[in-house]
């Protein structure tokens, strides 16, 4: 089965196989006329202005159900291309897990409140969707948000008890990739090297990474989709630590777990991550984050360029129905805090929600039009959240990510604000605060060090202490930690996370990118005339596809391409993707492996697995 553009789907070689190309524009299976008289209810917000034509194939009338980066990027497409564009968000700001979060009346003298974020915002070089949005998103004085993002030039893995601790610097540097032996021997040396892991297990290891990057991509989603990663780097005939270091390491990328997650989504993450280090095909350094807040550095500056584009935002509204008939969706409706209805009309709809949203409104109309949308039953998701510590004084680590390789709950922490332009004592709070130290808790699980509970088993306060004491271990020696107790001026821990009679409650999870969940994953198009889809857990094809901004920015992109073949937007420019890179000395070895994959055989350096 292919869908409109000749992507092609299901399992088995060659499925899902992503065509290359550097603009979409999607046939339009399926999409007859929708909506009915544009965006109307008894709210202001809903309130679009006439014209167009309603019900037919030409209406410019779009709802966007979501303000997440998916949600904004469709509509900034859109909008530059003259389409009537009301975005719908539950929330009473937009940005989804991307924006800021504050500490409500935690600011004084007129400085702003304390900052947070739902995560830390790595913004990495392998990225080209969402870059290429940022530089679409003006600022007074000619510059764009593109130009606030700030390289992060040290990355350490930091450990506990005597193991020492290794600061690796993120810089591009050279490697040979004439062939795959030499590849191997030197990729080798530079893990052994690097991460101080024992020589056979860098080669080993090695070895399976060179797989990866050579296989062609029947193998990659006919075979490595459906397995595990922790299971292809044989991890448990490993060293503890080859096991947290390859097998833990992928707590740098959120929402993934070695034990379930597949080899096929961590190998094209671990090989853009690559091609990164190595310089080639990166839209700008390794790693970035913004120069503040998110939402005061993107969110903001993007929602009120929006805005002077046309863009309509109806803040504080939960959708909760999508109508179906006749193969298409006539109509949505939201409800307001007070548990109010309001009517969504329109002539196209996308629907920009996560995944454990989605499919509560998937009713039996539109998984009958649509099964692929019931198969997203299927799909996991898991916690991934922040938590930031407010500080008196800096704390004496370094400017970049730290990876607590040996912590239970896979904490990756940044003292942001020594990034961050603003001074911050300056800036936010109450005077007294001069440093933020984020931190992901990628693992919710796992027991802890001083509770001896999983964190979702614990109370807010029990996570703040309980990552606080995770991230001392593993910062200072000789019995003393760079976060001595003084230092601490207050934490907040993400809004998402809330207690309940039964534990915590988590109200942002993430796909979880398990063995064969592409399968499970719909396309931007729908097989519902006018209704397209917009988020992190649509295939992507352009670049990685792991939960991230990049992935939920080309989402958008892929939606808002098919909204305008469907409307019959012949005249509009069409929308662009970006490819990931592709090592040109690989090509012969991928063909020669799709060769092998079509006579049933293994890589040539698949040797060994039992």
């Amino acid at each position: 089965m292919t869908t409109a553009d000749g992507i092609a789907t299901g399992s088995g070689p060659g499925g899902g196989r992503p065509p290359r190309r550097d603009v979409l524009r999607y046939g339009a299976a399926g999409a007859a006329g929708a909506g009915a008289a544009g965006l109307a209810g008894p709210a202001a917000a809903f309130a679009a202005p006439r014209g167009g034509g309603s019900g037919r194939r030409g209406g410019r009338r779009v709802a966007v159900l979501g303000a997440g980066v998916g949600g904004l990027t469709v509509a900034h497409e859109l909008a530059e291309r003259g389409f009537e564009v009301t975005v719908v968000e539950r929330r009473a700001v937009a940005g989804g897990k991307a924006r800021s979060l504050y500490v409500p009346h935690s600011g004084t003298g007129g400085r702003r409140d304390l900052p947070g974020e739902h995560g830390h915002r790595g913004v990495f070089g392998f990225y080209h969707n969402l870059p290429d949005t940022l530089r679409r998103i003006p600022l007074p004085g000619g510059s764009s948000v593109f130009g606030r993002l700030t390289p992060v030039t040290w990355i350490e893995f930091a450990r506990t008890g005597n193991r020492p601790d290794i600061p690796l610097p993120v810089r591009p540097g050279s490697l040979s990739l004439s062939g795959a032996p030499l590849l191997v021997a030197t990729l080798g040396g530079l893990l052994a090297e690097g991460l101080r892991l024992p020589p056979w297990e860098a080669a080993h290891f090695a070895r399976l990474a060179v797989t990866l990057f050579t296989s062609c991509d029947e193998r990659r989603f006919g075979q490595w989709e459906h397995l595990a990663w922790w299971d292809y780097i044989q991890a448990d005939r490993m060293s503890e630590d080859y096991q947290k270091l390859l097998g833990g390491g992928a707590q740098l990328l959120q929402a993934l777990r070695p034990p379930t997650a597949s080899t096929r989504t961590c190998g094209q993450g671990l090989e853009a991550i690559f091609y990164d280090l190595l310089g080639r095909g990166s839209d700008g350094p390794a790693d970035r984050i913004f120069a503040g807040p998110t939402s005061e550095e993107w969110i903001d500056p993007w929602v009120a360029h929006l805005r002077a584009l046309g863009v309509r935002f109806a803040f504080g509204r939960t959708v909760t129905r999508l109508e179906c008939r006749a193969g298409r969706v006539v109509s949505a409706t939201a409800r307001d805090h007070r548990g109010a209805p309001d009517r969504i009309d329109a002539d196209w709809f996308v629907a920009a929600v996560p995944a454990d949203r989605a499919v509560r409104l998937w009713n039996a109309a539109l998984r009958a039009a649509d099964p692929r949308l019931a198969a997203m039953d299927g799909l996991r998701h898991t916690w991934c959240n922040g938590i930031q510590y407010f500080l008196r004084r800096p704390a004496p680590v370094i400017a970049g990510h730290i990876v607590h390789v040996d912590s239970p709950w896979k904490l990756v922490s940044i003292s942001q604000s020594k990034l961050w332009r603003a001074p911050f004592e300056r800036t936010w709070g109450d005077g007294q605060v001069r440093e933020s130290l984020s931190v992901d808790i990628s693992d919710w699980e796992t027991p802890g060090i001083l509770y001896g509970r999983p964190a979702r088993h614990c109370t807010r306060e029990e996570v703040a202490r309980e990552v606080w004491a995770q991230m001392r271990a593993h910062l200072g020696r000789a019995g003393r930690s760079a976060l001595d107790d003084s230092l601490l001026h207050s934490w907040y821990l993400d809004e998402a996370i809330t207690e309940g009679p039964d534990g915590l409650r988590e109200d942002d999870p993430y796909l979880l990118n398990s063995t064969s969940s592409w399968e499970l994953r719909p396309d931007a198009v729908t097989a519902v005339g006018n209704l397209f889809l917009a988020a992190d857990y649509v295939r992507t094809y352009a670049n990685v596809d792991f939960t991230s901004m990049e992935t939920a920015n080309e989402a958008g992109r892929r939606a808002a391409a098919g909204v305008l073949t469907a409307a019959g937007a012949s005249e509009a420019p069409e929308v662009r993707t970006f490819r990931g890179y592709e090592a040109p000395e690989f090509a012969v070895l991928k063909r020669e492996d799709r060769e092998r994959w079509r006579r049933g055989l293994p890589h040539v350096l698949d040797t060994g697995r039992r």
